[in-house]
């Protein structure tokens, strides 16, 4: 629509030029028409500037607002007030905007100097370029290359002498405009060309996050194991672009593993698939537990049965399926025609459709050997074994003190938390709450922990990973089901806690100077419950320094909504008053003090809510 507008202008423009051939008696500023043809020339031009421009301007308005920042109404604000200020400075001194050292022109060049540096700062506000596509971006770069030229020739071209011979208020509102146009397209085009050599990353880590929320989807409603296993490659040999991808699983008849689904594999080479390094590297992964890769196959050595099997195999990565109780289900394995051609996001994204697969296979197996009720559960408990193996099994090695806690209140929950480093110095906290209970819960709180991970790669402003979040996750959450979530970023080199909460629990704070608690509780709406524009609004980052032996506390409702058999709350008051009379002791002693408050509080009656807990003391 820009370019449409543009367009216009500049064919209306040369097409009533052209006509009516018009000419101004050279005079001092503002020139006055030498014929009537002129004048209405002049008045033609007027009214397009005001007809076309302000829509151009709208437009890039909408632009610069997409994920404002929290001083961008300011800085529009500011440069509306220096633009009608321009416009009265050039109606009372009767001359043009310029910037110019001589003392007659002090006050027009104060004027559209500050008008300049307003319309710089709204320039830099193009933060929407990042979400374009890899493709979009080069095609944009070049229209924009043409459009910087065009709109730099726009106001010698059409509106210099034209609009002031009609009017001086539209001649300045024109020529300030001008200046917005030609600074914001130039920094669009220069942020296109610096965000070209990250496309293609950024358009992967996309597809993986999109990838990862198709297949959580496709486990929760599909029980066809054929299907699944079709699927699962499928996606890993589109994501981590294998040459050659196929799942062997557990046959239960005869006790071995069995090809399940193939890539690019025919039956003639299925049947010649079964050699002696491929069955090491499979004896390697089952003993292990874990992924297992090489980067180079040679024509002879341990594997070059793989390259007489096939020859454009140059490496080799597989990932086992590792079932509730830690057995293995089965493999995926992907290749490469380039050596060295898997890196760690390679299988780390093949690790994670295999962990993916393994919740399919379970879920597939209990329906089909279960009664109703033995399935429901079977599958409770599947479900809360792999929930617990997707939270973390250890607390990062960080110059912190860390202690995390866990319960359940049935057979598996919406409870997630985990932990990030992507920069040095820092640790990044997530803990959330799914609303609802049972498999749908931890089905999401999975999709949840992927679209994190793959997000907290590449990003550690809190309130940037919260909003990614809400807007993958948006449309495939169930009309009442929500998520809150609470990202945190520590950096204990200088002992600083960001932190942004999406509807979740406050952080409780306990100070060891002043010897108190205090509950810290920025705004937030839950995930889901907007799609874009009022989640990013109510979202605030919050910014807290601490000392050494200051105690930090991440908790999800399950543990202050607590009740006795009264129907009484635990509370985050209790939870303060603990904290602050354990605080001198270690993290240890103070997660076992919770816990024996909440067992005394409850007094055998049973948890309502999972309830999760991560304490930090600060070193």
């Amino acid at each position: 629509n820009f370019i449409k507008l543009l367009a216009l202008l500049y064919i209306w423009t040369l097409g009533w030029k052209q006509i009516l051939s018009p000419s101004f008696v050279t005079t001092d500023f503002p020139k006055a028409p030498d014929t009537i043809g002129t004048v209405v020339y002049s008045n033609l031009i007027t009214f397009a500037a005001i007809v076309l421009v302000v829509p151009m301007l709208l437009i890039i308005k909408n632009l610069i607002f997409y994920k404002q920042k929290n001083r961008t109404r300011i800085y529009l604000t500011l440069a509306l007030g220096a633009t009608l200020l321009g416009m009265l400075t050039t109606v009372v001194f009767r001359q043009p905007l310029d910037l110019s050292s001589d003392r007659e022109y002090i006050y027009q060049s104060l004027v559209l100097g500050a008008s300049i540096i307003f319309y710089l700062i709204l320039a830099t506000h193009n933060s929407w370029i990042t979400y374009l596509s890899r493709k979009m971006k080069y095609s944009y770069f070049l229209i924009s290359i043409g459009l910087v030229w065009v709109i730099a020739l726009m106001f010698d071209v059409i509106f210099k002498e034209t609009v002031a011979a009609h009017s001086l208020v539209v001649a300045a509102f024109t020529n300030l405009s001008w200046y917005f146009l030609f600074f914001y397209t130039l920094f669009g085009s220069l942020t296109f060309l610096f965000h070209l050599p990250t496309a293609r990353v950024f358009d992967r880590k996309m597809k993986e996050v999109q990838s990862l929320h198709h297949l959580g989807r496709v486990i929760a409603a599909e029980f066809d194991l054929n299907k699944l296993v079709k699927i699962i490659t499928e996606m890993t040999k589109d994501v981590i672009e294998s040459k050659y991808t196929w799942i062997e699983v557990y046959d239960d008849q005869t006790g071995h593993l069995s090809v399940a689904a193939t890539i690019n594999i025919d039956k003639r080479e299925l049947k010649s698939m079964d050699n002696h390094a491929l069955h090491e590297i499979g004896v390697r992964v089952i003993e292990s537990k874990k992924r297992f890769s090489i980067n180079s196959i040679a024509k002879s050595g341990a594997y070059a049965d793989i390259r007489a099997w096939k020859k454009d195999i140059a490496c080799i990565a597989a990932a086992p399926l590792l079932g509730a109780n830690d057995q293995v289900l089965g493999i995926l394995y992907a290749t490469k025609s380039v050596e060295f051609g898997f890196d760690p996001d390679d299988l780390n994204m093949l690790e994670a459709y295999a962990n993916q697969a393994a919740i399919a296979l379970e879920n597939v197996k209990l329906i089909k050997n279960s009664l109703v009720q033995e399935r429901l559960e079977r599958e409770l408990q599947i479900a809360r074994d792999v929930q617990m193996r997707l939270l973390p099994q250890k607390v990062p090695d960080v110059p912190l003190k860390l202690e995390t806690l866990t319960i359940t209140a049935y057979e598996v929950g919406g409870d997630y938390y985990d932990f990030y480093q992507n920069h040095p110095h820092h640790l990044g906290i997530v803990i959330g709450d799914v609303s609802g209970k049972g498999t749908s819960a931890a089905f999401y709180m999975a999709e949840t922990k992927g679209v994190i991970q793959s997000l907290t790669r590449e990003q550690r402003n809190p309130v940037e990973i919260l909003e990614a979040t809400n807007l993958i996750l948006r449309d495939s959450l169930e009309r009442k089901s929500f998520i809150t979530l609470l990202v945190a970023d520590i950096d204990y080199k200088k002992r600083v806690l960001s932190f942004a909460r999406a509807g979740h629990c406050p952080v409780a704070h306990y100070s060891r100077r002043r010897d108190e608690v205090a509950f810290l509780q920025p705004g937030g709406i839950a995930v889901g419950l907007d799609k874009g524009p009022i989640f990013s609004k109510m979202l605030e980052l919050k910014k807290i320094s601490f000392e050494k032996d200051d105690v930090l506390a991440f908790f999800t409702d399950g543990l202050s909504e607590a009740m006795d058999a009264r129907g009484e709350e635990f509370g985050e008051e209790r939870l303060g008053e603990i904290i602050r009379e354990s605080a001198q002791e270690d993290v240890e002693v103070i997660k076992d003090n919770v816990i024996n408050a909440i067992l005394g509080f409850l007094q055998g009656q049973n948890l309502h809510d999972d309830l999760t807990l991560i304490i930090v003391k600060c070193t």
